[in-house]
């Protein structure tokens, strides 16, 4: 197995300045205040309706400057500078020049990299972000599909993978059970619906991982019950995926006796013993 893994569709925007941290807290669902050079902040961006755009993994290598792992760094960088106006601010997308990753080994990374613990589930390998020329990275397809593998063994969603952006909440994708919502820091963006469904306990759509009997059924395929669609797929491996599933008509067709099928293959819930399931 490989000592390290890029990921290939995320990527490191800097953000520093005098007002950096003023500008994050008030757009993020965590404060930045807890980001170090080996600890991290866990938190997302929203729409003003409360929807998900981005997760985010923010280290700090230093007072007043921010290192953002991100899915999509560019989209991010240009969300992102709308809200800077008068700032003082610098925004800079630095994906060509650092790599953003994980490890299964911490002597395989360069003595440059910035590594910490992977704040949504301590089983999983510590991610990092390292200067590109730094790295020798071998069969980073291979080195993926294991860590892949591992993550959804773990029931953790990848959420710029797992939900769809401007459609989907972060509540339905586990950010609660994962520490990546503060419920009593200031406002920001999409705080009121998130606080709403939190308070008034309205999620009966989760990610959930699921257990199947080959390879994963495509993105989006429906979950049935006796023709009653009951939830979707996400991402997926061999055996082991994560579906956004609707609970209540998964109870109800359970208790009918219906099987939960994705196209031709049975599926089975199978929740982590750390997520919260709906009653």
């Amino acid at each position: 197995m490989a000592d390290i893994v890029s990921f290939p569709k995320r990527g490191l925007v800097c953000v520093s300045g005098p007002n950096a941290a003023t500008l994050l807290d008030g757009l993020l669902t965590h404060n930045v205040e807890g980001a170090g050079p080996e600890a991290c902040v866990y938190t997302a961006m929203l729409t003003p309706q409360g929807k998900f755009l981005f997760e985010l993994f923010i280290t700090a290598p230093e007072a007043g400057t921010y290192w953002i792992d991100v899915s999509e760094p560019a989209s991010f960088a240009k969300r992102l500078s709308l809200y800077r106006l008068r700032s003082k601010v610098t925004i800079e997308d630095k994906s060509e020049a650092f790599v953003v990753g994980a490890a299964w080994q911490a002597s395989a990374l360069p003595s440059s990299a910035m590594s910490y613990p992977d704040p949504r589930n301590a089983q999983l390998p510590h991610r990092f972000i390292a200067p590109r020329t730094d790295l020798a990275l071998g069969d980073d397809a291979l080195a993926f599909q294991t860590y892949e593998q591992e993550r959804l063994g773990l029931g953790v969603p990848d959420l710029g993978a797992d939900l769809l952006v401007e459609k989907d909440f972060i509540l339905e994708g586990l950010m609660d059970e994962m520490g990546g919502v503060d419920f009593h820091k200031g406002c920001y963006v999409g705080q009121e619906m998130t606080s709403r469904m939190k308070r008034r306990t309205t999620v009966k759509t989760k990610l959930c991982r699921v257990r199947f009997g080959g390879a994963a059924p495509e993105f989006e395929t429906p979950i049935l019950a006796d023709g009653w669609e009951v939830g979707r797929m996400r991402s997926g491996s061999q055996g082991l995926g994560l579906a956004l599933i609707r609970f209540d008509r998964v109870q109800k067709a359970t208790a009918e006796g219906h099987e939960l099928r994705a196209g031709d293959q049975a599926v089975q819930l199978d929740p982590p013993d750390w997520m919260v399931v709906p009653a």
